[in-house]
């Protein structure tokens, strides 16, 4: 696949994965259209109404394209939000070459949105500078279910009040980036035995996929640094505790819990008895110890598709009852692992950053 095809692809990926997002846009610096992708077949097609309103949306995108671009010097616009009747209009910085201009329903969760629109802004930025790995990264866009509990905090982004950008359209957030802040998060990977967790971590920290199955005896520890697209000057550093399963090692377990700002818990979705452990006791007992963190569930081994005895139904609603987020893995195939890393560490800073700068108005 060429470059305008491997973008063309993101781009789709991610319309699709997202209820409320209508329309995607990636623009160049110079405010060419480089690709879009269009979600409703109606919309997209040549009736005289769908041309109508697909011609008005993007007379509204190139007039806010061209008042970002007056306001924010090539290759720092920044992340932040528009508010219309109708719309709401995201625009995500995607390296120095080009902005990502998202059309989404008045309803949006932009808590939810932002954390997946960096890390496909970061996808798209490694695409154009041809530093795209193939070999720990793909073109999809994982379904991770957020739950509402994890808030990034855009409210403390927020203009007040909001200003008048054009008539009929409203600056409601602007993210601005920070400088030289270093954040460093603990993680703490749960589950029983056997399920896969030190594949996982593994995979993220990107070493060697483990085919043969080698008991975590007591504690791994492990560090990654990551940098989200367009705070490459800021450095999040994970601090991974993959902690064992086995019986003989809960009993000192909540040692290490401590400090910890967010838990997986991982069941093997070819084993029931995992998954009843992972909702059963593990998370219980991440929630008792460590409060009201963000927990994501993670259904490991999903590559095993005819050995599967727990459905994605079951684990999204046991997600939903339990009030964290979930996730579908496969550490062997390299499937939403690195991604979902990412995108709590996105929430996790964006969480952390408490003293913030007044935001320059638009």
């Amino acid at each position: 696949m060429s470059k305008g095809e491997h973008l063309q692809t993101v781009l789709k990926n991610f319309v699709d994965s997202q209820q409320e997002i209508e329309i995607a846009f990636l623009y160049s610096n110079q405010g060419l259209l480089i690709s879009k992708y269009i979600k409703d077949e109606e919309l997209s097609s040549n009736t005289d109404d769908s041309e109508s309103v697909y011609g008005a949306l993007t007379a509204l995108v190139d007039s806010l394209l061209n008042k970002i671009s007056l306001e924010y010097k090539i290759g720092n616009y920044g992340t932040g939000s528009f508010e219309t009747a109708d719309h709401r209009i995201v625009y995500v910085e995607t390296g120095s070459e080009a902005i990502l201009l998202l059309v989404c329903s008045y309803k949006i969760n932009l808590n939810k949105l932002f954390p997946i629109a960096y890390l496909v802004a970061e996808k798209i930025t490694q695409l154009l500078e041809d530093s795209f790995d193939f070999r720990y990264n793909t073109l999809d866009i994982p379904n991770l279910n957020i739950d509402y509990s994890f808030n990034i905090g855009l409210e403390n982004f927020e203009i007040k009040p909001p200003k008048t950008v054009i008539d009929g359209v409203y600056a409601d957030h602007h993210i601005k980036r920070t400088e030289n802040i270093k954040k460093m998060f603990k993680l703490i990977v749960l589950g029983d035995a056997a399920v896969g967790k030190t594949t996982l971590v593994n995979r993220f920290l990107r070493k060697e996929q483990i085919k043969d199955y080698r008991p975590t005896l007591g504690i791994n520890i492990a560090t990654q640094n990551y940098r989200i697209q367009g705070y490459k000057d800021d450095t999040i550093q994970f601090l991974i505790f993959d902690l064992a399963g086995q019986e003989f090692f809960k009993r000192v377990r909540h040692e290490y819990y401590r400090g910890a700002n967010c838990a997986f818990i991982i069941y093997d979705a070819t084993r029931k008895d995992t998954f009843k452990e992972a909702t059963n006791f593990w998370f219980y007992d991440a929630r008792k110890e460590l409060g009201n963190i963000p927990i994501v569930l993670v259904a490991n081994k999903i590559d095993l598709v005819e050995q599967r005895e727990v459905s994605t139904g079951e684990g999204v609603a046991a997600a939903s009852k339990l009030g964290c987020s979930f996730i579908e893995t496969s550490a062997l195939e390299n499937v939403n692992v690195q991604d979902t890393f990412k995108i709590v560490g996105i929430g996790l800073f964006f969480q952390s950053l408490e003293d913030h700068e007044e935001n320059d108005e638009i």
